[in-house]
């Protein structure tokens, strides 16, 4: 029986081959990453338009952005002066220092009392001349004029002013007390003030973000219509609305990102500006406090806040004005 020969086995290999299949997902990506490209490209071909409508963007983020570093730094003093009120025992005139000690171990024991230091009134003029610098005329006093004190931290659970002033009252009670002194009211006013910045700066950074989708919406219309008859062309040959909104998405997230950067640059050149004076005026309340500005998560926070609402705004345009053109 005649045996095939070999070349017959051998499949043909030399034919024309078909094209693979593109895959979907990789198709999406690499036009997501043609569009946003060309985007960029077409900003830059319009810098002092697209500079204007980053700068009105950041410039709208400046103030809420300021409001919230305020707000923050106030908490920061807040946190470290406790929060909470400070009670000042002044001891009667010839108390000895060993009963003032044993008074301030007694208190300390109290319930809702947190803690209890006795000053001595020789420690206290030695503060009273390196803080105020009156060395000199303190020396021409004959004799101590200050007394011994005890100062008293209440429990920080105790939020109400009259339960505070009822343990101030206890203390007044001891034969040793002459005199209390309850500082309470710059916790009022501190809070007061930092509860009226919070919704300041939620009411202010609310209407200027309804501002910058306003300026968005309105900048996307205008390249929308420049774009009119392309659109309706795309549309024609059956490209999709999410084709069509894509490049103009980016768009919003590229001002945004603008907007983003130029306000981080005006706000740190503000802080810079204002924190010498800041500086200056702690120095002459004996403090070291130094106007703190943002901070790595803050910086992202602000980054990602601009991108969002420049999406959001380009989104609200795009869906309003594209239903508009039809292919005719």
């Amino acid at each position: 029986m005649h045996k095939p020969n070999d070349t017959t086995k051998k499949v043909n290999t030399t034919g024309a081959k078909t094209n693979e299949k593109p895959n979907a997902l990789s198709s999406y990506f690499s036009h997501h990453q043609k569009t946003y490209k060309a985007t960029f490209k077409q900003l830059l071909e319009q810098p002092l338009a697209s500079f204007f409508t980053c700068a009105v963007i950041g410039i709208a983020f400046v103030l809420p952005a300021l409001l919230a570093i305020l707000l923050n730094n106030i908490q920061s003093v807040q946190h470290n002066w406790d929060g909470s009120a400070q009670i000042t025992l002044f001891l009667k005139k010839g108390v000895p220092a060993i009963d003032g000690k044993l008074l301030s171990e007694t208190i300390a024991k109290k319930p809702s009392i947190t803690s209890s230091h006795f000053v001595d009134n020789d420690t206290a003029l030695e503060e009273f001349k390196e803080r105020f610098e009156l060395q000199d005329a303190v020396d021409y006093l004959d004799e101590n004029p200050l007394p011994h004190v005890i100062l008293v931290q209440p429990d920080k659970s105790l939020k109400s002013i009259e339960h505070i002033d009822q343990i101030k009252n206890s203390l007044l009670k001891f034969p040793e007390v002459d005199g209390a002194l309850l500082d309470v009211m710059w916790v009022q006013r501190l809070n007061s003030i930092t509860e009226l910045l919070q919704r300041a700066t939620w009411v202010i950074a609310l209407m200027l973000g309804a501002a910058v989708i306003l300026i968005l919406g309105n900048t996307i219309r205008l390249f929308i219509e420049n774009r009119k008859e392309e659109i309706a062309v795309v549309k024609l040959v059956g490209g999709t609305n999410a084709f069509v909104r894509r490049p103009f998405l980016y768009m919003g997230v590229f001002f945004g990102l603008g907007g983003s950067v130029i306000a981080w640059i005006l706000i740190n050149l503000t802080l810079f500006m204002l924190n010498g004076p800041i500086q200056d005026l702690a120095h002459s309340y004996q403090s070291n406090f130094n106007l703190s500005g943002f901070s790595f998560e803050s910086t992202l926070l602000l980054i990602i806040l601009g991108m969002g609402l420049g999406w959001f705004g380009a989104w609200l345009s795009v869906r309003k004005h594209l239903d508009d053109i039809e292919p005719t």
